[in-house]
């Protein structure tokens, strides 16, 4: 690979499941909280509940590793404990970044991804606040290599400005709102919201929207057989909705025109759906909207994705056709550890397999550039070396 240097853009924590109830039990009724829960009825057994759907217990557990080709690495006990410590210890957290060759990475949640779908929003903000200042303290072991990203439910826009001026003070470096607001509350292009846009704007703080945060119910919440029968199609709906949402929101919406250095980062939805976005996306700007008498637009549709939009992705195989799409070129590697599908601890060997068709150029900056760039992620100048060539 053309650099030494990698940087995670989208990797996850494991969250304590006593996290919510130990600081807020005093607050809100049990009931309402985050929490694990034993059912007795058809789906039985012990369950986290995110406050308004269930997960299996041990899912996330870090026993071993596969990327996207189905190839398992498992750990050995030692390693294996290590793993499983590290989203408590931070200090061990650093130390299988390096045994991985990470240079830094960008912390996202997990159970928290499921909670941004919680019915009661006073108590989502509560929950959000008690996450942010954990991950906070979690972060502060090693700012410069460990970059959190908070959690806000942007269904109330102006506790949700207070929170990003908060944790920006924090030191956290993006902030996950929902990737779609639920139909009773206003879309995000209404002018409610501008405040909260205003604001990552002025704190240049990118604004991340991660899969499975929306209106689209994740199927590893399906437990009974008729729910099973409608998972295959719900995982292709969970990563088939960031596209209409940019288009409507945030590009014909007009929240680009307001907030012209707006950033926002597509979490965990990968590349290959980019170069067909971007050619219905054309159409949009072109014969249909010229159809339809839409306004025209302040820039064209491939300015704003090549400017204002970031794509994560793992190990999409087919990174070589979406990589220099126009609009599309604006791309930062994660790992997604230590989720069911990761590439620790072979995060190299991945990135020179998946990356091998591309230059040395677009091998630099996906692997590490351009997030460094995006968040001010300190690197040796000779990690530069082959962008300046």
């Amino acid at each position: 690979m053309s650099t030494k240097y990698v940087i995670s853009a989208d990797s996850h924590i494991i969250e304590p499941l006593d996290l919510w109830t130990k600081a807020l039990a005093r607050k809100h009724p049990i009931e309402k909280l985050p929490r694990v829960v034993k059912r007795d009825d058809a789906i039985k057994g012990d369950y986290y509940w995110s406050g308004i759907e269930y997960l299996k217990l041990n899912l996330f557990d870090p026993v071993d590793s596969t990327d996207s080709t189905g190839q398992v690495a498992s750990f050995e006990r030692e390693l294996a404990a290590k793993v499983k410590r590290c989203s408590v210890d931070p200090a061990v957290r650093v130390e299988l970044m390096d045994y991985d060759g990470i240079s830094a990475e960008i912390i996202n949640s997990t159970y928290m991804l499921l909670n941004m779908r919680m019915a009661d929003s006073n108590v989502l903000k509560d929950v959000c606040t008690v996450y942010n200042d954990w991950l906070a303290e979690h972060c502060s072991h090693n700012p410069k290599r460990l970059l959190g990203a908070a959690m806000i439910d942007l269904r109330d826009p102006a506790w949700a400005t207070r929170e990003l001026e908060r944790i920006a003070k924090k030191g956290l470096r993006t902030a996950i709102v929902q990737n779609a607001i639920a139909p009773q509350y206003p879309p995000y292009r209404r002018s409610v919201y501008d405040p909260f846009w205003a604001a990552a704007q002025d704190l240049d703080m990118p604004i991340t929207l991660h899969a499975i945060t929306g209106t689209v119910r994740d199927p590893f919440t399906y437990h009974t057989p008729e729910e099973l029968e409608l998972a295959p199609a719900s995982f292709i709906d969970i990563f088939n909705d960031i596209g209409a949402i940019v288009t409507q929101e945030f590009i014909f919406g007009r929240i680009f025109d307001r907030f012209p250095k707006l950033r926002i980062i597509f979490g965990e939805y990968e590349v290959s759906w980019l170069p067909m976005f971007m050619f219905r996306l054309k159409q949009v700007e072109g014969a249909f909207g010229r159809s339809l008498n839409l306004a025209p637009l302040k820039c064209s549709v491939v300015e704003y994705m090549s400017t204002r939009v970031w794509h994560t992705f793992v190990d999409d195989p087919y990174i070589d056709r979406a990589y220099d799409i126009p609009g599309a070129n604006q791309i930062i590697w994660g790992s997604d550890f230590p989720h069911i599908r990761n590439t620790f601890p072979k995060t190299h060997a991945i990135l020179d397999r998946i990356l091998a068709k591309l230059p040395a150029k677009a091998q630099a900056d996906i692997s590490a550039l351009t997030a460094a760039r995006l968040f001010d992620i300190e690197l040796p100048k000779e990690a530069y070396a082959v962008a300046a060539e």
